[in-house]
Order: C-alpha cells, then sequence, then structure tokens
C-alpha cells in the first residue's frame, strides 16, 4: 500500500510525484491518516467512470472529506433530478454569449489593475495574486450577479475563509452566516421591488429572485436562492485567481514559454486550457458512494468518501502525450479531455467565465509589461484541495 494523505507535508507541497506513484502502484486508495476513511482515485479511467456515473456517486454529503450539508440550493451537494431542475433555471447566465458581455467591463478592471502597479520608468515590483488576480474573479461575479462592487472586499474575505472550510470544517462559520445574511436581504429587496412594480437591478441575483421556478409558478424559495448564490460565488473565486496564478507562474518559471506567447500571442488560449490541464486550480474533490461498489477490485463500502483527483487524471499518460510537460502549443483537442472543470452533469458553470477572465489577464500583461519575471518563490493555497499561488512576486524593468 502505498502511502499518501493529501495533507501530508510533502504531497501539499508538491501533489504530482505522489500520484505518479498512485497511478503505477495503487490506482485506488484508501487511508485513515485524516478522521476518516478516505479513499482516493488517479487514474484518468476510473475518474472517467467515477464523474459519469451519477446514480451511484452521490453529491448530497458535500464535496469535502467531512461530510456536509450547506442547505438545499446549493448545486455542490444536489443529485439528479434536482440538480438539472436548478442548473437549467440558470445556466443561459454562463453561456458563451452572456459571458462575452462581461468581457469589456472585465478588460478594462484587468487594465486599471495593472496600471496601479505598472511604473513607467525603472524596476517595477508586483504581486500577481494580491495586485491582480485575486480581485478579478469577484469583479466579474459582483458584475454578472448585479452585486454593487462596493461589497467585493467582504466578498474576498468570506470566498477565502469557506473555501478553506472545505478541509477545516471548524473554519467558515461566521464567513456563512455574514454571507448567507448579505444574500439573503439582497434578494428580499429584489422580491419586494418585483412586488410593487419597481425596476430591478440587472443580474442573475434579480433573476433568480424573481423567475418562476416552482410548479405553481413561484420563484426559487429564499433560502435555496440564497445558498445558490453562495456556492457560485464561492466556486468561482479563488479557482479562477489561481488559473491566472499557475499560468504565470510556469511561464515565467521557464521563461522561455513566455518568450514564445511574446512572439506568438494567438497561443494565449491554448497556454489557458494547457494550465487547466497541467495545474488544475482544483486538485480533486469528493463523491459519496449510495451503495457498496468495486473499483479495479477494490471494494468500497456504502456511505465511504472518494477523492475523485482531477489532477493525477490530467497527467496521465494513457490519457496526455508528455504529460509532466507544460507544451504552450498542445493540440486544443487533445486538451479538450481534461478534468480541471469536472465531467459529464456537475461540469463547471463557470467554465466560459474562467476562460475568458484567464485570457484576458494574459493578453494584458504580454501587451503592457512584457519584461516580467520571476521575482522570489511564489506560495501556494493554503487547501489540500486546491493548487494555486497565493503570493506570486515578479519584476519587471520599464
Amino acid at each position: 500500500m502505498v502511502e499518501y494523505s493529501p495533507v501530508r507535508p510533502a504531497v501539499f507541497d508538491d501533489p504530482f510525484p505522489a500520484y505518479e506513484q498512485l497511478r503505477s502502484e495503487c490506482p485506488v486508495h484508501q487511508t485513515d491518516e485524516l478522521g476518516r476513511t478516505l479513499y482516493s482515485v488517479s487514474r484518468a479511467e476510473h475518474v472517467h467512470e467515477v464523474l459519469l456515473d451519477h446514480r451511484l456517486w452521490s453529491n448530497t454529503k458535500g464535496p469535502g472529506i467531512a461530510d456536509s450539508s450547506s442547505g438545499r440550493g446549493d448545486m455542490q451537494h444536489d443529485d439528479q433530478p434536482t440538480h438539472t431542475r436548478r442548473r437549467k433555471l440558470i445556466r443561459d447566465w454562463f453561456n458563451p454569449a452572456t459571458v462575452a458581455r462581461l468581457e469589456p467591463g472585465l478588460r478594462a478592471t484587468t487594465v486599471a489593475s495593472i496600471d496601479a502597479f505598472a511604473v513607467a520608468d525603472g524596476v517595477g515590483r508586483a504581486d500577481l495574486y494580491a495586485d491582480l488576480a485575486l480581485p478579478l474573479p469577484v469583479t466579474s461575479f459582483c458584475e454578472l450577479m448585479g452585486i454593487e462592487l462596493t461589497d467585493r472586499d467582504r466578498f474576498l474575505g468570506w470566498a477565502d475563509e469557506l473555501v478553506t472550510a472545505m478541509a477545516y470544517p471548524e473554519r467558515g462559520a461566521d464567513a456563512r452566516r455574514a454571507m448567507t445574511a448579505f444574500t439573503r436581504e439582497a434578494l428580499l429587496q429584489r422580491q419586494e421591488l418585483a412586488g410593487a412594480g419597481d425596476p430591478l437591478p440587472d443580474g442573475l441575483l434579480s433573476f433568480i429572485a424573481t423567475e418562476p421556478y416552482t410548479d405553481d409558478g413561484e420563484p426559487m424559495p429564499v433560502d435555496e436562492a440564497v445558498n445558490m448564490a453562495n456556492q457560485l460565488l464561492i466556486a468561482g473565486h479563488e479557482t479562477s485567481a489561481s488559473l491566472i496564478t499557475n499560468a504565470m507562474w510556469r511561464l515565467l518559471d521557464d521563461r522561455s514559454r513566455w518568450e514564445r506567447l511574446l512572439a506568438e500571442p494567438s497561443l494565449i488560449p491554448n497556454v489557458v486550457e494547457e494550465s487547466l490541464r497541467y495545474d488544475p486550480p482544483v486538485l480533486g474533490l469528493c463523491r459519496t458512494n449510495n451503495e457498496a461498489t468495486d473499483i479495479d477490485g477494490v471494494e468500497i463500502p456504502a456511505e465511504s468518501k472518494l477523492m475523485v483527483l482531477y489532477a493525477s487524471a490530467n497527467r496521465d499518460p494513457d490519457r496526455f502525450d508528455r504529460p509532466d510537460d507544460f507544451v504552450v502549443d498542445r493540440d486544443p483537442k487533445e486538451l479538450a479531455r481534461h478534468y480541471s472543470f469536472s465531467w459529464g452533469i456537475h461540469h463547471c458553470l463557470g467554465a466560459h467565465l474562467a476562460r475568458l477572465t484567464g485570457r484576458v489577464v494574459l493578453e494584458e500583461l504580454v501587451a503592457r509589461v512584457p519584461g516580467l519575471e520571476l521575482d522570489g518563490d511564489p506560495t501556494r493555497v493554503p487547501s489540500p484541495f486546491l493548487w494555486g499561488r497565493k503570493h506570486l512576486p515578479v519584476r519587471w524593468v520599464a
């Protein structure tokens, strides 16, 4: 048995050597180091199998190691048919055409953020996480939801705590209460405006608050609507920031990649997708089986937590050529097979928005600060589920 746990220091610092060992020696792994039994699957074939079998593998006990229930409306805790009904209600808000309308605002915010730390002469320094990647996803989310940007900093703090709580359940209670109170008040205000016949703010929050949802034409109950809105923010905040910092980390760590991108900016969409494959912002999430099952000869009792290791599947040589190389011009058809947005009915609703954010940021950095280079060691996001740079120092000569 391979000795493995997602919170072991060596695995936490760099999980990919451990994933390689799991794939070759123990593709279905069991550990009791985390206070409960946790199984993991690491090969692409098993990851694919679990993600497609939504009848057997349930979301109702949450995506974390510990069982959780954030209440009705959180689609990360939904199974069929409820999941499809809720997803269908809001999916048009996340389609490519709707997301594309956010690009001018996102680009303007990106340019303003870069201009705030860029210098006209001499040596410039910045932290690409704090100064650029952190605020952008929440800015886009607030615009999509129709929430005033003055509330952005509060959302950042709440989302950070709630992401951490996925692995450490004792964290996040205060943040959840505060965020729930804020969202509830915003939804009720919109329902009151609608009831009085007054105009509503543009955005998804107004849509959720008023759109017919129940069989008798009533909107989604407020508790469910609150949980849905909160889950959408949490799911997209840290992951989109990590996409930006992971991509820039790899491009600048081997600066020939950055030079290639400067010479061929048309490769930026490829780089965004290769970064997602090579460094997925979510290393893996958990499912729970409704009945006892067998994977690759390993018996898994009913009600077991199974961590589906997207990041390991993305480096599986049976699915990708040269999987441990960051290939700037990797074939887009091959890149379409990665698992970083999950697979099947739970494929990430925010995938188009994440891709747009990554593309816009890389385009503006290439155009505005081509002299970027690393200025020290980056540090990673402090969660065993997530993989991103929480601190990415850079410098350039203007």
